[in-house]
């Protein structure tokens, strides 16, 4: 099926919510036909359907995916119709490659690994999972409130890591079930690398609300960023040996006291830790261009900047160089993905505050993506790379409104 790229959707946004919420209770009360069940509200999500569940009093989180795509995919028809997609959804939640099995899966042997500390299962049934809350504030919430110590809080998420990133991960997780349909490549040439990607990217931002002017300025400065990205593709290295965390997304790691704790992972092979911390600094990143106060998105931009130089110095010199583009390559095109997500939500979908603000300040985005791929598509020097790419991102933050 081929989505649908005008302002109408083919799937009615009341409509799966509905269904949805219908599912989850079903699998809800079969697993515990004794117990009382209450769903609360959806949660924003612009991929799986999530919503906070109450079992005989305890709060669960209940994460449930169509055909393992993203909710926006499946709203703007790439499933078919709501009667088609529900279809297809039932044999779908019956297969081996089931998205949520392998969710589970991934934190039962993240789990046997022991750190990072991830969420506890409470079960899998008829294609919904269920998790219980973590401990601790979310570290998006805690860059917001302490932007100065954004370098330590991210050091700290990278550190925990540790032990996934290397041979103990690699070799704990060598039954480990790719979620690959969530890594930073696979997801960018999905959007932007097929027979439909020109159309896709003319209407990004139809439903957002923005000024005509602005969204076609928007629009073309995400398709001249793209095409310089599909031709740095090379750049990713075709290795696979190590395994990362796959969705490093601040809001995916809880802070609670010196413990932190995971969520969310989408647990795949790579040729090193780059795609984990390309996604934990660009989230960072747009969080900082988000913040309301511009000392705090200059604090965050500077954290962010000394991370990542503590990473690239942290490996031997002649892997520097290109490790360090790898890692840009990523985060722009994990910044893409995201940004025409956003801007692609149909109206009817929640958005998280952050997702929010991204479409209101979409044209600095896609005016800091763009510039930093031309800046990228320059140069080849670690060093004077990274100067040049945060000095272009300081500037807008601290112009930025």
């Amino acid at each position: 099926m081929t989505p649908t790229t005008s302002g109408t959707t083919a799937v009615n946004a009341a409509l799966l919510h509905t269904v949805t919420q219908r599912a989850i209770t079903r699998a809800l009360e079969e697993l515990w036909p004794d117990k009382q069940v209450v769903l609360g509200p959806q949660r924003p999500s612009v991929t799986s359907y999530v919503c906070q569940v109450t079992v005989d009093g305890e709060e669960l989180f209940a994460k449930y995916s169509w055909l393992g795509m993203s909710l926006v995919s499946i709203l703007r028809g790439a499933g078919g119709t709501c009667e088609e997609v529900q279809e297809a959804q039932r044999t779908y939640v019956r297969t081996a490659d089931l998205l949520m099995a392998r969710e589970a899966r991934n934190l039962e042997l993240l789990r046997t690994l022991g750190r990072p500390r991830v969420c506890e299962t409470a079960g899998l049934h008829r294609g919904v999972l269920i998790t219980r809350k973590v401990a601790g504030t979310p570290m998006a919430d805690e860059l917001a409130a302490r932007p100065w110590e954004t370098g330590a809080l991210l050091d700290s998420a990278l550190l925990a890591l540790g032990a996934l990133h290397g041979p103990a991960g690699a070799e704990c997780l060598r039954g480990v079930a790719p979620i690959d349909e969530r890594s930073i490549v696979g997801v960018f040439r999905r959007k932007f690398n097929g027979l439909s990607a020109t159309s896709h990217m003319r209407s990004l931002g139809r439903d957002s609300g923005l000024p005509e002017s602005e969204r076609q300025e928007v629009v073309e400065l995400v398709q001249n960023a793209v095409l310089r990205l599909l031709r740095m593709a090379g750049a990713i290295s075709p290795r696979r040996d190590t395994v990362v965390f796959g969705d490093l997304k601040p809001e995916h790691v809880h802070i609670d006291g010196p413990r932190l704790h995971f969520i969310d992972p989408a647990v795949q092979w790579a040729a090193g830790p780059q795609p984990d911390v390309a996604k934990l600094v660009g989230r960072a990143l747009l969080l900082a261009l988000g913040h309301p106060e511009p000392r705090a998105r200059r604090q965050i931009v500077q954290g962010v900047a000394s991370t990542l130089a503590r990473h690239v110095a942290a490996l031997p010199g002649h892997e520097r160089a290109g490790r360090l583009r790898e890692v840009v390559v990523l985060w722009l095109m994990d910044t893409v993905s995201i940004l025409s997500t956003c801007l692609s939500a149909p109206a009817g979908l929640p958005l998280a505050p952050q997702q929010q603000s991204l479409v209101a300040r979409a044209r600095t985005v896609a005016g800091i993506v763009d510039r930093v791929s031309v800046l990228l598509a320059g140069s080849t020097a670690g060093p004077r790379l990274l100067d040049g790419v945060f000095s272009e991102v300081e500037h807008t933050a601290g112009s930025a409104r």
